[in-house]
């Protein structure tokens, strides 16, 4: 025990030199095994970088979680096989891809299990309003798919590696709810999203004279350019939200700026879900900001400059989706008399098989990953776990939305106005990204739903954060010298 806790105090999860000693200790480690046992360099790096994580992980919490936050959007994937056929329209035969960060949320788990499991005090699950939703959410995925098994539906690998995503998302959440103690360490868990972002917004631009649609760093071969879309509507929103709680003006320059360079990839991603989501999220920044009018002020003056700036690729991609020639294909959908291209069409006619899928097997559903694929996550939730999911998943999605005007009633937008806008702009991004998932899977995309659960920790604890920290600053106050009693205190 006294050596872990002296190895907490010198491995802080931040510190630059130590930082630099672990990472050549571990490039050193896997050179010096590559060299004697004669593994693969790339293979060898992994089993010491995993080695080094799991241990740092198990004596310095914060370091792990640290850890996890960068690795969510900055880490590479291995491809494990499966089916072997990526273009399979049936989830369960296509590949299975495996992220670094997948490896380092199970690390850091385990680590915590054992942890917890030393240390009685600390809790893994701890009581919070998403418990239960969460809870029956999963137990009805589960169920579900093991049903689907039994079937011949659901290829008992993939179903089981689909539902232990599920349960490392919200793992991510119980984790960080339960170690967060102090606004220090929100503080810096928020900056490390926040420069995550940067990073991801900057090697995006790098992409763009390549002429292709940017995505996030890692992402194999092929990319997906609306995981990166869906992503940045969560940074962006949130940094909106920060923006109507800023009264200094180099704190405003500093935040207007970062703003315009995640503006650029996300632009350059040519999601249409994603620029489609951003609406409500700027809907609810308009509602929920103490003023409206500066707000939507700014929004409308930003508005007039992205019409001017914007590239004509992006012109092109709207144009594309009504386009003349739509009309003289007999395969697309007509809505209200306009005719949209092929992928936006068969999207829509993929909704009304799934319904009828859907109506062979209603309660249940066929299992998680045994409907084939759906690119939609509220008809995906249906199809895989029937109505009782898609109840399950709507109770967790309302229960999500409840916490954040909970935490935002709390939160005084005078006193704190920085973390009201905080507040403000997650649950912006929380409907951004209920919008962005009827034309995506977005709530079970790695690099999107591991940011928001931590972010929704985040939220859940800031009000009882703040209130212990004001708590302290006051009696801190009445303790100093020559501090006159209020009323009602013993003199």
């Amino acid at each position: 025990m006294l050596f872990a806790r002296s190895t907490a105090r010198i491995a802080g999860p931040l510190h630059p030199l130590f930082t630099l000693v672990a990472a050549l200790a571990v490039v050193a480690g896997s050179l010096g095994i590559s060299a004697v046992v004669g593994m693969n360099e790339t293979v060898a790096l992994y089993l010491v970088a995993g080695l080094a994580v799991l241990i740092f992980s198990f004596v310095n919490t914060d370091f792990a979680l640290s850890v996890l936050i960068l690795s969510m959007l900055l880490s590479p994937e291995i491809n494990l096989g499966g089916g072997g056929n990526p273009d399979s329209a049936t989830e369960s035969e296509r590949n299975v891809v495996v992220r670094i960060d997948d490896l380092v949320l199970a690390l850091i788990t385990l680590t915590w299990l054992v942890k917890t499991a030393v240390n009685k005090e600390l809790g893994i699950f701890v009581r919070t309003p998403l418990n239960r939703p969460m809870y029956v959410y999963l137990l009805i995925g589960l169920f579900s798919t093991i049903v689907g098994m039994f079937m011949g539906n659901v290829r008992p690998m993939i179903g089981i590696l689909y539902n232990v995503k599920y349960f490392q998302y919200f793992m991510i959440y119980l984790m960080a709810a339960s170690h967060i103690r102090d606004m220090k360490t929100w503080r810096r868990y928020l900056s490390l999203i926040i420069f995550t972002g940067v990073a991801v917004s900057i090697y995006a631009i790098a992409q763009i004279p390549s002429g292709e649609r940017v995505t996030a760093p890692f992402e194999g071969v092929e990319g997906e350019a609306n995981t990166l879309g869906g992503y940045l509507v969560i940074i962006i929103s949130l940094l909106l939200g920060i923006l109507t709680g800023t009264r200094t003006v180099s704190r405003l320059a500093g935040l207007l700026g970062l703003l315009a360079l995640m503006l650029i990839p996300f632009a350059f991603t040519l999601s249409r879900s994603s620029w489609i989501a951003m609406g409500p999220a700027l809907l609810i920044v308009i509602l929920y900001s103490p003023k409206r009018s500066a707000v939507m002020a700014g929004l409308v003056a930003g508005a007039v400059l992205l019409a001017i700036f914007l590239p004509s690729t992006v012109y092109e991609r709207i144009e594309y989706t009504f386009s003349r020639e739509n009309e003289l294909r007999t395969d697309v959908v007509t809505i209200g008399g306009a005719a949209l291209d092929p992928s936006t069409s068969e999207r829509i006619k993929s909704w009304g098989l799934t319904l009828k899928q859907w109506t062979q097997r209603p309660v249940l559903g066929w299992g998680i990953t045994g409907a084939g694929f759906k690119d939609a996550q509220y008809f995906r939730v249906l199809a895989e776990t029937g109505v009782l999911g898609l109840a399950a998943f709507f109770w967790l999605l309302a229960s999500v939305n409840r916490m954040g005007l909970r935490s935002l009633r709390r939160i005084s937008a005078r006193r704190h106005p920085v973390y009201h806008g905080i507040v403000v702009g997650y649950i912006a991004a929380f409907w951004g990204l209920l919008t962005h998932a009827i034309g995506a899977n977005t709530f079970i995309i790695v690099r999107v739903m591991e940011p928001f659960w931590f972010l929704t920790a985040l939220v859940m604890l800031l009000p009882g954060l703040l209130e212990q920290e004001d708590g302290k600053a006051e009696t801190a106050e009445r303790m100093q010298p020559g501090a006159i009693p209020q009323a009602g205190e013993a003199r």
